[in-house]
């Protein structure tokens, strides 16, 4: 579980914008519990179309997931998140006050261009400003810290909605947005966002004048689609779809369910950096994973809302290694380079330096997850709405997403994950 004083133990800029990630993570998480419901409100709108307008968030994320990780390395850190902040906020009062599905679509796609430019600073600074051989610890507590944010969220958007409608919590996202503007604003100006990197190599490099997109590729991006396809098709699309549709659960118990979720996976992600530092990323990501293969085929088996709070819970707990697979991602990158297995880019004479690298393949990195959290929600929404007559209909989404988690796993464990990660 998050330890006080663990978390001052890092560097006072890391253990800044892991509050402020909270309350990024919080503001988000608000629409959660009734994003389903609001979505399916407009006419025409069926369980593919909902599952369309939850992936909206990550086509605009993954549209701009590599030019984010330019933008970091170019205009530096602050100015990056505060950028993805202001087009959240601007996003999130245009979902809340969209006429239509399409216009909530649009919305939903603009919030993930913001949210793309956030995380690919906040997330480089991090693994840049921590120590190498503390990076998956580092990332560990920093996930620990903003995971609150989903516990909070959930639990507050849902009465949000309930008694002010289902639009009410995407002002209420704004809101808060708009309060994490303030902060990364003030602490920037303090100069907590000054970035002096742990990472350097000696000797430098010489190479091609463009660097290779083998450099960006690992079994990382693997583990990160993995965790994504997991978070996007059963946790926001299949899970709520099946409380509602089959259990006849309440808004507000979703967001009790999601609220639990996410405190396992709370003390998950703090733990989850302990083990890998141990034991290294494969086989605790292998296990996460497989181990969430195996509940999410439960789900259907479920008949109350206890059991499927019990198998939400283990779930988050095994989702809580999400983070990980970002740290494992810079840390492939780095070896790479260090090995001079691939060179560094030459930029008008200048040598790209390691930094660099890291940063643009934190972007390449979290694209390949951004494409699991699209094909989550379309996968089980494309099934539910195929099947929506059938009884049979949850065992064979949950049945299919289930066998889609295995495989990666097999992936991360199998020959093409050990030879990836050489």
């Amino acid at each position: 579980m998050f330890n006080a004083n663990t978390a001052l133990s890092i560097q006072p800029g890391i253990l800044a914008l892991s509050l402020v990630s909270l309350i990024v993570m919080m503001g988000s998480s608000m629409p959660t519990p009734s994003l389903p419901l609001y979505a399916s409100q407009y006419p025409g709108s069926n369980e593919l179309l909902v599952g369309a307008v939850i992936a909206g968030f990550a086509i605009g994320r993954l549209a701009f997931d590599i030019p984010a990780g330019f933008l970091a390395d170019r205009f530096g850190m602050s100015r990056t998140m505060s950028l993805g902040l202001g087009i959240i906020v601007g996003a999130s009062i245009l979902a809340g006050m969209a006429p239509n599905y399409w216009s909530l679509f649009s919305a939903r796609i603009l919030e993930g261009i913001g949210s793309s430019i956030y995380v690919s600073a906040a997330i480089a600074y991090v693994i840049l400003a921590s120590d190498s051989s503390k990076r998956g610890t580092t990332m560990g507590t920093y996930q620990s810290i903003l995971m609150l944010g989903p516990i909070i969220g959930p639990i507050a958007g849902a009465p949000v909605a309930i008694l002010f409608g289902y639009n009410a919590p995407y002002f209420a996202f704004a809101g808060m947005m708009a309060i994490a503007l303030a902060v990364i604003s003030y602490l920037a100006w303090k100069g907590r966002f000054n970035v002096k990197s742990s990472i350097a190599v000696a000797g430098g490099f010489h190479g091609p004048q463009s660097p290779k997109l083998s450099l960006y590729i690992n079994t990382a991006g693997i583990a990160t689609f993995g965790f994504a396809f997991l978070r996007s098709g059963v946790y926001t699309t299949g899970m709520p779809l099946f409380a509602y549709g089959s259990l006849a659960l309440s808004v507000f118990d979703v967001g009790i369910i999601l609220t639990v979720a996410s405190l396992a996976n709370l003390g998950a992600s703090y733990f989850s950096g302990r083990l890998t530092t141990r034991y290294g990323m494969r086989k605790p990501l292998f296990g996460a994973i497989l181990f969430s293969a195996l509940l999410v085929g439960l789900i259907p088996m479920s008949n109350s809302a206890i059991q499927l709070l019990v198998i939400m819970t283990l779930i988050g707990v095994s989702s809580g290694f999400f983070g990980q697979s970002i740290a494992w991602a810079a840390e492939q990158i780095e070896t790479k380079v260090k090995n001079g297995r691939l060179t560094a880019a030459t930029n008008a004479g200048s040598i790209i330096g390691v930094q660099s690298h890291v940063t643009r393949g934190i972007g390449f990195n979290r694209m390949i997850g951004d494409v699991g959290l699209i094909l989550g929600p379309l996968f089980v929404g494309y099934l539910v709405s195929l099947f929506s007559k059938d009884p049979m209909s949850w065992f064979i989404s949950f049945g299919l997403t289930s066998v889609i988690l295995g495989a990666v796993s097999y992936f991360i464990i199998g020959p093409f994950g050990r030879k990836s990660s050489r």
